[in-house]
């Protein structure tokens, strides 16, 4: 009991220390008013939905040049990438596809699908 006792309380600092990560900002739009939107990616991992690679948790963000973030939904929006041809993201059952020739769109769906399948170059 001792020893499962000592394993819990030593894996909280991990525990605490995940939570407390930023999300990887993905995409941001720039409207007139100086509002900045942006999107952040929490978490990926692989897909427990048929016919997709990864689950993901996307954090939104809403601030302006002069406040800062004004606003952080609290909630976090799940969404479904399929790496492979036909490439696609799913939201909300809504499936979306990814061009994966030509130019690069730049709608939030093809910046997602960019940060997971895309290997970072260096």
């Amino acid at each position: 009991m001792r020893r499962y006792a000592i394993a819990f309380f030593a894996g909280l600092p991990l525990a605490f220390a995940a939570k407390a990560v930023e999300p990887v900002i993905f995409y941001t739009a720039h409207f007139n008013d100086n509002t900045v939107v942006s999107l952040g990616l929490v978490s990926n991992r692989t897909a427990e939905r048929a016919g997709y690679d990864f689950d993901v948790i996307i954090s939104l963000s809403q601030g302006g040049s002069a406040a800062g973030t004004v606003y952080r939904d609290p909630g976090r929006h799940r969404a479904f990438v399929k790496c492979s041809d036909p490439a696609k993201v799913s939201v909300r059952g809504v499936d979306y596809p990814i061009r994966l020739s030509g130019a690069a769109a730049a709608d939030w769906k093809d910046r997602l699908w960019r940060a997971i399948c895309t290997p970072p170059v260096s």
